[in-house]
């Protein structure tokens, strides 16, 4: 195996450099629509230029900050999402479209992400399904080049994994195809065959939420009552 197969592609400048990308984008932004009127807080961090060209204005977040990984026009600020240059607890929401694809580290951005993340805030991020069509559109030489390498797609579900051990809850799922059909497709599998195969479609979104539980449920003490002494010992005493 030679190097470049572990090196990531550089993450695209826009949805138009992937296959079918302003599609999927458009799809994406309709799940995001129907799920911003839910999101409420002060500060959101988009991360890269496919999370800039991602909208949540239907949110009640007031305030949007974008954060390029290198140097690009249009970007408020340069960081690198394993170390972001936020306190932790200091965000709101933060918007993660296919980043994880194009890192290779992309565990460390999501442990980075929980650490600036408020209890209860916000995390929406993208991501392409090695199992599903995109997977196979690696086979294509046509779109081989315009698609993160295979061994960079992280699985939906192994991303939930990775999410729910680092404390985050799951809220809302949803996967996209490259084309109408897929949707079908999908929910075809999800019904007849769901523990068989993986999701065929191209894409998958998650909505998850930041949570803090105690390890072990606190319990209430009952008070114990103090020792009554007995008639004949009080006697015995005297």
């Amino acid at each position: 195996m030679n190097s470049a197969s572990k090196t990531p592609q550089p993450a695209p400048d826009s949805w138009r450099s992937l296959p079918r990308g302003p599609y999927i984008a458009e799809q994406l932004q309709q799940r995001l629509d129907e799920w911003a009127p839910g999101l409420f807080g002060f500060s959101l961090l988009k991360v890269d230029a496919l999370s800039a060209e991602l909208s949540l204005e239907r949110s009640r977040l007031r305030q949007g900050v974008v954060m390029a990984q290198r140097e690009r026009d249009g970007m408020d600020l340069l960081g690198d999402a394993t170390a972001m240059p936020f306190a932790p607890g200091s965000l709101d929401a933060c918007l993660l479209a296919h980043v994880l694809d194009y890192s290779e580290h992309p565990h460390a951005i999501l442990r980075e992400t929980e650490v600036v993340l408020r209890d209860d805030g916000w995390l929406v991020l993208t991501g392409f399904n090695p199992y599903g069509s995109a997977g196979l559109a690696r086979c294509w030489p046509g779109w081989r080049q315009r698609l993160p390498n295979w061994r960079h797609m992280l699985a939906p579900a192994r991303v939930e994994d990775w999410l729910k051990l680092l404390g985050f809850e799951v809220i809302e799922r949803d996967y996209i195809g490259f084309t109408g059909f897929m949707p079908w497709l999908d929910r075809w599998q999800r019904r007849c065959c769901p523990a068989v195969l993986p999701s065929p479609a191209a894409v998958y979104i998650l909505l998850a939420r930041k949570r803090r539980f105690p390890l072990t449920p606190v319990r209430e003490r009952k008070p114990v009552a103090a020792p009554v002494a007995r008639p004949e010992m009080a006697r015995q005493r005297e």
